[in-house]
Formats: structure tokens, C-alpha cells, sequence
């Protein structure tokens, strides 16, 4: 884990998981599309990505045949708080994302201080986690 830049595909990929945050924001912004339905979409493709983010570390304590549950339970306690916030009334379930985000960023900084994960991981998260809440502060107060 000694590289020092992200991998080209991580910053590619990573950036572009963010254009749909930026584009349903701009949807709400400029009042395009049913903004009921352009929130609901919003907070089910940040659900979805704060799965995703959690999933990671499902991902690397298998490779390490982790025998303790916090990296497990990590992984799944994102997916549920942002299954709860679909349920949430926008401006709720967007700030609760935002919360959900920047927690996984701090125990994702703290895995990469113990270098469980690459340091280009953490500097990759926080540019994206800021891009994202960002996204999500102006989404609650638009909705």
C-alpha cells in the first residue's frame, strides 16, 4: 500500500459517481422535472452510494479473513441508515446522508492513519465526500 497517487480508474470512476449528485441538484435548482420525484431519486442514488462506500470495508475484511465484527459491521450500518433516510422527508433524509457520508469518511481516515487502506484512498474520499455533501446541504435547502 505504498502508492502515493489514486489509480487513474479510482479517480475517473470516483468523479463521475458524483455527476449524478450534481446533476439531480441541478434538476432541483432550475426546477426541472416533478421536484418530489427529482428528491426521491436524489436520496436513492445517495443511498445507494453510501451502500457502496460502506461495502468496502465488507470488501477488505474479507480479503484479511477479519475475525473482528467492527469492519463487517461498518459495512452494513451505512446501507441501513441510508435505507431509514429514503424514508426520511427530504430535507431530513439529505442531511441524514451528509451525516452518514461524513462518518464513513472518519472511519475511513482512521483506517487509512492504521493503513488498512491505501492513503490515496482517504485524500480520493474526502474530495468526493465534500463534492457530495455539498450537494446534499444545497438539496435540503432546496426541497
Amino acid at each position: 500500500m505504498t502508492m502515493k497517487k489514486a489509480p487513474r480508474p479510482a479517480i475517473v470512476l470516483g468523479w463521475c459517481g458524483v455527476l449524478p449528485f450534481v446533476g439531480l441538484v441541478g434538476a432541483l435548482a432550475f426546477r426541472v422535472g416533478n421536484p418530489d420525484e427529482v428528491s426521491d431519486a436524489l436520496r436513492l442514488y445517495g443511498a445507494v452510494i453510501l451502500s457502496f462506500m460502506g461495502g468496502v470495508h465488507w470488501g477488505v475484511a474479507s480479503l484479511r479473513s477479519e475475525a473482528r465484527m467492527s469492519p463487517y459491521a461498518v459495512s452494513v450500518l451505512p446501507a441501513l441508515w441510508a435505507w431509514l433516510m429514503t424514508f426520511a422527508p427530504a430535507p431530513i433524509g439529505f442531511a441524514g446522508l451528509g451525516f452518514g457520508f461524513a462518518i464513513l469518511l472518519a472511519y475511513d481516515l482512521r483506517c487509512v492513519g492504521r493503513r488498512e487502506l491505501p492513503h490515496w484512498y482517504g485524500r480520493l474520499r474526502v474530495w468526493l465526500t465534500l463534492a457530495v455533501g455539498v450537494c446534499l446541504i444545497t438539496s435540503s435547502v432546496l426541497a
